[in-house]
């Protein structure tokens, strides 16, 4: 069996974001997945680590069903996203 969006949704929680939210490591958000194209300006890790410069995406509208997370599977503390929408996923 697969584990689809809304699977995962339902089990673990999830939060929707058209702006910023700080602080996430407090409800343990693990991943982002973009509910439609989106640009992100801030998506960081708890150790501070810019994901935008380590995936390479800084300025790049990320396309429609894209999931991105922490390399070191740790949980996610800032994300700002200027158009579009993601859903913050719970680990």
């Amino acid at each position: 069996m697969s584990i689809t969006i809304d699977i995962m949704m339902g089990l673990n929680g999830g939060l929707f974001i058209d702006g910023t939210v700080t602080g996430t490591v407090d409800t343990n958000y693990r991943a982002v997945y973009v509910n439609e194209d989106c640009v992100f300006t801030v998506l960081t890790d708890v150790d501070d680590t810019d994901l935008l410069a380590s995936w390479g995406i800084s300025g790049k509208t990320v396309a429609k069903g894209a999931m991105l997370g922490s390399f070191n599977k740790v949980a996610l503390k800032t994300i700002t996203v200027t158009s579009g929408s993601v859903l913050a996923l719970k680990g």
